[in-house]
């Protein structure tokens, strides 16, 4: 199934935003769309809060995560990976020391995944919106203080 895509234009520093993205436990001050991302045992799953615009709140228990400065992604699977499959990634890239390109994807694959594209693509879509507001407003704005301070 084709993967709901955005990118976004910011006018902000990497480390400033770096941080925001890979730093789980700040997840709940800034981020909308998944509040809260908790550990799991000891084999790299995490538990996510996931609240799509216009959904109820759902969790999720995620693998495959990647958490690197600028780049988090991650896999939740419906039993089987082949049955269905959610992939969610965030990047930033540098594009000159205060201009960044936030990119973000969403995607469904698996057996199961034309009847969940159906269902979540458009809230995934908002979500990502979102998601990319929560950004600008924390990296962009100055007067915004660091969270860790």
């Amino acid at each position: 199934m084709k993967p709901v895509t955005l990118e976004t234009p910011l006018q902000t520093s990497f480390d400033r935003v770096a941080p925001l993205l890979t730093d789980f436990s700040l997840y709940s001050h800034w981020n909308p769309v998944f509040p809260r991302v908790t550990p799991v045992g000891d084999d790299g799953r995490h538990d996510l809060v996931v609240h799509l615009p216009g959904m109820e709140i759902f969790h999720v228990t995620a693998s495959n995560i990647v958490a690197e400065p600028g780049h988090v992604s991650w896999q939740s699977s419906l039993f089987l990976p082949a049955l269905l499959t959610w992939t969610f990634s965030l990047h930033i890239i540098a594009e000159t020391p205060d201009r960044l390109l936030f990119k973000q994807r969403s995607e469904f694959t698996g057996l199961f995944a034309p009847l969940f594209c159906l269902a979540l693509n458009r809230p995934a879509a908002s979500g990502l919106e979102e998601l990319a507001r929560a950004v600008r407003r924390w990296g962009e704005k100055g007067n915004v203080r660091c969270l860790k301070c």
